[in-house]
């Protein structure tokens, strides 16, 4: 009865051990399987990024899909599209530069307003290449660059802002380029605060706003002077404030009229604006005798203004245009 008692409780005691490791077994095999199985299934199917929100805007040359909020912006124009885009409050990663025989890079942006933008060539001569190495989520190009949009189309989502088709308004443009980047709102306050400008000037000229008629032209080369339709920005500048221009410029048709500096005293003035480029033509000019000729001579009321500053569309520029209607027209 002792041997038989041994014998069971042995034969309990193997039995209990070997369904212990067989059980053993059956876990470490299920845990090596579904562990094998993770691996497998994290290998078939990886995580994807999120996509990016993307929005459609309609332009001149057609309908582009472009991110709601760009983070790399290109601008392919200094006076239409850097200038505005600045004044959004959104800085470029690369921008082209105004024709590098002139004394400045940009119009109506200074260098250091610039700073940390990418120079990849000129308006007229884009650096593919350049752009293609910037990696650009959004470019903005002008009309006149409208041979590179396939081009430009296949390196990044591209948009045209076509200044012909907003009627060369300086303000439409910023609306226009605001629409694009979601900052419409940012734009109102940015033509609100220039309306505020504005008014103030008016306040400060007082009764000789309604009295003086000024005259803006451009030193166009050695002995020419050219003059400017009223869609340019100055022109837009002056019919918000309420300044008269001359006859001649105010009646003007045509868009630039080009003359010889012999008939100068055709755009005399109470004011005289003279644009310019370069030094060296504009120190030609004011040494010219038929200068000392006009009554806005005879006044001290000849001013020579940049191009930087008044041949704009965005406002940067026209901020410091205004900048020199306070300085010239407001009697100390």
């Amino acid at each position: 009865m002792n041997d038989s008692y041994i014998n069971v409780k042995s034969f309990n005691r193997w039995w209990q051990l070997g369904m212990t490791i067989f059980c053993t077994l059956l876990l470490t095999v299920a845990c090596h399987s579904n562990s094998q199985n993770a691996i497998q299934s994290n290998n078939i199917a990886p995580i994807s990024p999120l996509s990016v929100a993307t929005k459609l805007v309609k332009h001149a040359l057609g309908e582009t899909r472009i991110p709601i909020k760009p983070q790399r912006i290109i601008v392919l124009n200094d006076i239409g599209l850097l200038d505005p885009v600045l004044s959004l409050g959104i800085k470029p990663i690369g921008t082209v530069s105004y024709f590098p025989e002139y004394d400045f890079l940009f119009r109506g942006v200074t260098n250091d307003e610039a700073a940390g933008i990418e120079i990849i060539g000129t308006g007229n001569q884009p650096n593919l290449e350049k752009v293609i190495k910037l990696k650009p989520d959004l470019i903005l190009m002008r009309e006149y660059q409208k041979r590179l949009y396939k081009e430009l189309s296949a390196i990044a989502p591209t948009v045209m802002v076509d200044l012909p088709g907003l009627n060369y308004s300086f303000k439409e443009n910023l609306r226009f380029i605001a629409q694009v980047l979601g900052e419409s709102e940012k734009a109102e306050q940015v033509i609100s605060q220039y309306y505020e400008r504005v008014e103030k000037l008016q306040n400060l000229m007082g009764e000789r706003l309604k009295e003086i008629e000024v005259s803006v032209i451009y030193v166009f080369g050695e002995g020419l002077i050219s003059t400017y339709s009223d869609n340019e920005t100055y022109n837009q500048i002056f019919q918000d404030i309420g300044i008269r221009l001359i006859p001649p410029l105010a009646n003007q048709q045509q868009e630039t009229v080009i003359s010889s500096i012999e008939v100068l005293n055709r755009y005399d003035a109470d004011v005289l604006f003279v644009m310019n480029d370069t030094n060296q033509l504009t120190q030609t000019f004011f040494q010219n005798p038929l200068l000392n000729t006009l009554k806005a001579a005879k006044n001290n009321q000849v001013y020579e203004v940049q191009v930087n500053r008044w041949w704009t569309y965005g406002f940067f520029g026209i901020n410091k245009l205004l900048d020199d209607l306070f300085k010239y027209l407001v009697q100390p």
